[in-house]
């Protein structure tokens, strides 16, 4: 085995990151060690040569540079459950408590499951909820596959309601408190927190919180009537009264529609109250999406640790091979569940 070329190594590595533009801290330690290495020295045993054993370091040290400092390929990561599909080289992207933070440069990252892609246009957050993606401040083009018409829509949460889209191309701007939304292609419906649909099309642009029209003056009350004398009373009837009409509980659907409401508005301890008071009214083959709803409301928007691992624990028992089984394994983790258990 021929011996490797350690100078020509460190000469590439050093052109290269130059090209690519390496920290100055870390350029001047290669260089320092690249002079180093370039001076004469007296012949030794190898295994004593303090060149070899600089070189060597050398080596090292671009080599943990590369990792620190520069992005992995495109498609090898993922950030709050959303694949990197693309990233410059200057992007800055860290997981915060309230999701994605892109403070600098571009990514292009997509929920595989909802085929929901989106781009960011300057720094954003984003997170990934169990109902869709949601936009949380920032400006972002988003692009949906093509959805089959059985298929559930997919939907892009905002302040002011939820963007469903059965496949399309539209730009959203989230500014914490109101917004907007600009269709290039295909259709979607903007659900307000209040439930009204509205629909937008083509090259229109659409902002929220939507103006909602003042009512009309009430007209002037009519001017009182002058005093009759009492008549007798007429004797009453006894009227039958109808038979008390029984309220269907609300499906799952309407449960999760009124949880997205609440959660728009953060209201998150009411809409966790207002899970556990459904789940009791519903049937046992449709509680297990409503019991994990409000796990991960416990999980990422509460933040509440015990009561989320106490939640994720009886959910687990009661859906043993249930349909968000890695799901909730993820959450147990996240909530470092097991060793809260183990200490007790």
């Amino acid at each position: 085995m021929e011996p490797r070329d350690f100078r020509a190594e460190l000469r590439r590595e050093d052109s290269l990151r130059r090209e690519q533009g390496m920290p100055v801290g870390v350029r001047a330690r290669l260089g320092t060690r690249l002079r180093e290495a370039r001076e004469p020295r007296p012949a030794v045993a190898w295994h004593r040569r303090p060149v070899f054993w600089g070189l060597a370091t050398a080596v090292m040290v671009a080599v943990v540079a590369l990792g620190v400092f520069f992005p992995r390929a495109p498609g090898s990561r993922s950030l709050g459950g959303l694949e990197v599909a693309r990233a410059s080289a200057d992007l800055s992207a860290r997981e915060e408590v309230e999701g994605v933070e892109i403070q600098g440069g571009e990514a292009a990252l997509v929920d595989v499951a909802r085929g929901i892609t989106l781009r960011n246009e300057g720094p954003l957050v984003v997170r990934r909820e169990p109902s869709g993606v949601r936009l949380v401040r920032g400006r972002a083009e988003f692009s949906v596959t093509h959805r089959q018409v059985d298929d559930p829509p997919a939907v892009v949460l905002v302040s002011g309601g939820a963007i469903e889209i059965m496949g399309t191309r539209f730009t959203v701007e989230e500014r914490g408190t109101g917004g907007t939304v600009t269709l290039h292609e295909g259709a979607i419906a903007f659900r307000r927190l209040d439930g009204e649909v509205i629909h937008v099309k083509v090259g229109q642009t659409l902002e929220w919180p939507v103006e909602v029209p003042a009512p009309e003056p009430a007209p002037a009350p009519p001017a009182p009537e002058q005093p009759q004398p009492l008549a007798r009373p007429e004797p009453k009837v006894a009227v039958p009264r109808a038979p008390a009409m029984r309220v269907r509980p609300s499906s799952v659907e309407e449960v999760l529609r009124e949880l997205e409401v609440l959660r728009g508005r953060r209201e998150f301890e009411q809409a966790a109250r207002y899970l556990e008071e459904s789940m009791r009214k519903q049937p046992v083959a449709t509680q297990e999406r409503l019991s994990f709803e409000l796990g991960s409301l416990l999980t990422y928007q509460l933040v509440d640790s015990r009561r989320a691992c106490a939640h994720w624990d009886l959910h687990a028992r009661q859906f043993r091979r249930g349909l968000y089984a890695e799901a909730v394994r993820r959450a147990r983790e996240t909530l470092s569940c097991e060793r809260r258990e183990g200490g007790r």
